[in-house]
């Protein structure tokens, strides 16, 4: 299994239905669609049978006068991973440095392209992966840079004034600053402040739970947006996830009851760990990294229909390092469960 969420081979496996699996490796918000938003899509089924906006107008409208970007800096895509591969295609960089752990798919986003100059350097420090990028800058020249922020898997973030300071010292570097969970700190997105040398990747899938529907946009100069969209796909966005992503990001209900729910869960996902002694990486987003000192958490795991993100696909870690998502108390209290049960096993 590659990403989390993959109820479905677990499903195979285990013979127990999608629904009955308890899916901690995905993170993405638990909490319904506010029931307005469901009203408003059952309105518009009978618009089914036309095709779907290429350009994600109303989308980009909506997004453009909330966040005062202009529209001509906005390009949306199936989900952000979509963006990542048309980023690459697009703009073909013929170095690339990747800041280890981190989201697989830009790794293979540039080897799906050809692209085969790529350096890493690895810490699971946020303060040495910061110095260390200092200082691979300083002694070369590199054609893009990969910064998930917060990131996946680790779940630190790096402020935005230390990312915009390097864009500006190093010009002729594409900083590609993936925002996926951005969403659970807000005021440190960098999307309203893009620069030529600067792409903003967000998503609404973890924040705002919309995994199944698949849409994310980036923000770029014109210049950039104009490359990308080249390369796009027409109708790549279904029609019900660019009028649920249209409705959602204006819904401040939604993202202030989001935001008290996960602070409590959070506290109450720290004091578990805590509580079972598990080293764990302070994380600003829904998700935590953590270390189990026994082998076979996994395998365990999915034997009780509870399925965990394996991280031993990330560079530098093993198999010894899950990631988990925080979900309903119900669930957290289950998984917690389950893993004191491991942990004495």
């Amino acid at each position: 299994m590659r990403h989390g969420g993959d109820i479905y081979t677990v499903s195979e496996l285990t013979g127990k239905s999608p629904y009955e699996i308890l899916d901690m490796s995905s993170s993405v918000n638990p909490l319904p669609l506010p029931e307005k938003i469901k009203k408003k899509v059952i309105e518009k089924f009978p618009f089914l049978h036309k095709y779907p906006d290429t350009e994600a107008r109303a989308f980009v409208r909506t997004l453009s006068e909330l966040y005062d970007i202009p529209s001509e800096k906005i390009i949306c895509g199936n989900g952000l991973t979509e963006l990542i591969y048309l980023t690459v295609q697009a703009l073909k960089p013929e170095s690339v440095l990747l800041l280890e752990p981190t989201f697989t798919e830009y790794e293979r986003a540039c080897k799906f392209n050809d692209i085969n100059d790529i350096e890493r350097i690895f810490s699971l420090s946020k303060e040495k992966i910061i110095e260390m990028l200092w200082k691979t800058m300083k002694e070369r020249k590199y054609a893009m840079v990969f910064i998930c922020n917060p990131n996946n898997p680790t779940g630190w973030l790096i402020e935005k004034s230390e990312i915009l300071k390097l864009a500006s010292l190093y010009e002729d570097t594409i900083f590609v600053v993936d925002e996926a969970f951005i969403d659970f700190v807000p005021e440190e997105s960098l999307f309203r402040e893009v620069s030529p040398n600067i792409i903003v990747l967000r998503s609404l899938t973890k924040f705002y739970g919309l995994a199944g529907l698949r849409f994310g946009y980036a923000v770029a100069s014109i210049q950039i947006v104009e490359r990308i969209k080249k390369y796009r796909h027409p109708w790549s966005i279904n029609s019900l996830a660019q009028l649920i992503a249209e409705e959602i990001i204006r819904d401040e209900d939604f993202k202030r009851q989001s935001y008290e729910f996960f602070k409590s869960e959070k506290d109450f996902f720290e004091r578990s760990l805590n509580e079972l002694k598990l080293k764990y990486f302070p994380s600003v987003a829904n998700f935590y990294l953590f270390e189990i000192p026994k082998k076979g958490v996994f395998q365990y795991m999915i034997e009780r229909g509870v399925l965990i993100r394996d991280c031993s696909n990330f560079y530098g870690l093993n198999e010894n390092f899950i990631r988990v998502s925080v979900k309903s108390r119900a669930e957290n209290e289950r998984f917690f469960k389950e893993m004191k049960e491991f942990l004495r096993s």
